[in-house]
């Protein structure tokens, strides 16, 4: 092999590499949380779970919490359940009774989606929606689970 075919070469490895590892790592919109996520439990594929809404101290003073994989919000008196983390880059959610709204917590010139009561986003980068749970409950159980 002749050095220029071996320049040629090593050159174009590189650069697939290079290539490779920017566009698995670069992308920034996601269907689902990023991996890492303590709310978003590895092999969870259907979110379904149960808890008694008097035991949870993020529930009742500040009117919504995360469980998981899920943020719940009391809204009047029903209970709004969505994805925990922005559809933009994977940022928790918070919840702002005084708006109804679901904020990113990740605040800046390129974050701070904004989602509506229904899962919409209203204002950020964000251009998918929140996944939407369902939410059933019974005496004081809060069911919160995917159709």
């Amino acid at each position: 092999m002749d050095r220029k075919h071996f320049i040629k070469t090593i050159g174009i490895g590189t650069g697939a590499f290079l290539f490779l590892a920017c566009t698995g790592g670069c992308s920034s919109d996601s269907d689902t949380p990023a991996p890492n996520n303590p709310n978003n439990p590895p092999g969870n594929t259907k979110v379904d779970f149960t808890f008694d809404i008097t035991t949870d101290s993020n529930l009742q003073n500040n009117g919504w919490t995360i469980r998981s994989g899920a943020i719940i919000a009391k809204s009047g008196n029903d209970f709004l359940a969505f994805q925990s983390t922005c559809t933009h880059q994977g940022n928790p959610l918070t919840y702002n009774a005084g708006d109804n709204t679901f904020p990113c917590s990740q605040q800046g010139p390129d974050h701070g989606s904004v989602f509506n009561a229904s899962g919409v986003k209203i204002t950020g980068p964000a251009i998918r929606s929140l996944k939407k749970y369902n939410t059933t409950l019974t005496g004081n159980n809060l069911r919160v689970f995917e159709a």
